[in-house]
């Protein structure tokens, strides 16, 4: 038999609640649970007979002929257990259809509706919430809910504290434009803080550092079999419309071992940008004004034969101070692009395993698949990485009753009560016979 610990502290919905109450985007709401406030509200006619119409007194929900006092809070407790089996426990859709013996479109058309009402009602809370940035740190990668090829491609981002800041869905061929968008969900005043972006060797995270050139680092731990245990650290220097690469190269253990002296390779690269252009020859007025642009004598200098654009250099790690000092082949820009990394990484491998980890939290051993809607394959995957962190679900108001005649089929019909659930206790409260 299945157990559901903490059922009500984890899955918060209210299916009653009055018409005022829904779609509402407030995080907190006042949760109306109908017990106590149930009253009679007159008759319907049913082939000739009378059944008592039922009213919530406290936010004036009316019921239906078919719903009953006494099923209310049964019914609830139901569709909380299919909700915790669904994202808590990620049993597959098939199994929970046949279990509670519901047809499996109608299930899966359910948890859809479910999921569009949460973020209709809290996407703030979910995608838009300002979290702390501990040092500066990013953690960006691309992950799948389902199987590796057998799911769309979700993009995640999560701070040094193993928090999620943002997620999107990755469009197929336009991986740079999802980044930007994924990092734009991000609060500015928490962007304007980052200083070291850590990524896989995927080309598009390039974007990020080149936007906010000269305050980002830029480390790429490279996956492939050939040069695992590569990593790969960039800074950009904007030089008008282009820019200037640094980029060092070197291995993953390079802060993890006490060695003093560090030997590495480095190169300079010139990233050109895309020029305005003007109709017409350029006047004398906009020459003399741009020719001595500070921009234009470092180009002039990177493009002569007497700018050395590789090598190797070495630099002396202090341990105890935490200093980075040049030696033979250093520049002032290696210790510059080194120390925050060494600050951070101090005894540590210079990895991606901490957001890799925090994919396998999320996925788990999930049902999660392919889903041809992009845009719910990307709230489901944000739902469930919610749920991880919080240990809850949003509390979400939902209108109707959905499933209601397959899972209240065999419930026999009782007049005069209702059911008050309190642990293994169940016992039964005459229903209140008042008007309004």
């Amino acid at each position: 038999m299945t157990n559901y610990p903490n059922l009500d502290k984890i899955i918060r919905i209210n299916f009653f609640s009055g018409p005022q109450k829904r779609n509402s985007k407030k995080e907190f709401q006042n949760l109306c649970a109908h017990l106590g406030y149930l009253v009679f509200n007159g008759y319907n006619k049913v082939k000739n007979k009378k059944v008592h119409r039922v009213k919530c007194s406290k936010c004036n929900k009316r019921f239906g002929n078919e719903v009953t006092a006494w099923n209310l809070l049964l019914y609830q407790e139901k569709i909380k257990k299919i909700l915790y089996e669904l994202y808590v426990l990620k049993y597959p859709l098939t199994g929970i259809a046949k279990r509670w013996g519901i047809p499996q479109d109608m299930l899966s058309r359910f948890k859809k509706n479910y999921v569009s009402k949460v973020f209709q009602q809290n996407l703030q809370l979910i995608e838009q919430k300002l979290k702390a940035l501990p040092r500066g740190v990013m953690f960006a990668d691309e992950t799948f809910m389902g199987p590796r090829g057998n799911s769309n491609v979700e993009i995640v981002v999560i701070n040094n504290i193993f928090e999620i800041l943002s997620t999107g869905s990755a469009e197929e061929g336009d991986l740079k434009k999802s980044i930007f968008e994924v990092f734009n969900k991000i609060p500015e005043t928490c962007v304007k803080k980052l200083r070291i972006l850590i990524t896989d060797g995927e080309p598009s995270y390039k974007s990020v550092p080149m936007e906010f050139s000269g305050k980002i680092t830029h480390l790429a731990q490279l996956h492939k079999h050939e040069k695992r245990g590569e990593v790969i650290i960039s800074k950009y220097e904007k030089l008008g419309p282009h820019h200037l690469h640094y980029k060092i190269k070197t291995h993953w253990k390079v802060f993890y071992r006490d060695r003093h002296e560090l030997k590495f390779k480095w190169e300079i690269k010139f990233v050109k940008g895309r020029i305005q252009a003007k109709r017409g020859r350029p006047r004398k007025t906009n020459r003399s004004q741009n020719i001595n642009a500070k921009w234009r004598q470092k180009l002039e200098k990177y493009q002569s034969d007497s700018f050395k654009k590789e090598g190797t250099a070495k630099i002396f790690v202090n341990f105890e101070t935490n200093k980075l000092s040049m030696r033979a082949g250093s520049s002032k820009w290696m210790i510059d692009v080194l120390t925050p990394l060494f600050k951070v990484f101090k005894g540590k491998h210079l990895t991606t395993n901490l957001i890799e980890s925090k994919h396998s939290q999320v996925k788990r051993n999930g049902a999660g698949r392919k889903q041809q809607d992009k845009e719910y394959g990307h709230q489901l995957f944000a739902l469930h990485a919610f749920l991880v962190e919080h240990e809850y679900l949003p509390f979400t108001n939902l209108s109707g009753r959905p499933l209601y005649k397959y899972l209240m089929m065999d419930v026999k019909k009782k007049e005069g009560g209702y059911r008050i659930l309190e642990g293994d206790r169940k016992s039964v409260q005459t229903v209140l016979c008042a008007f309004e």
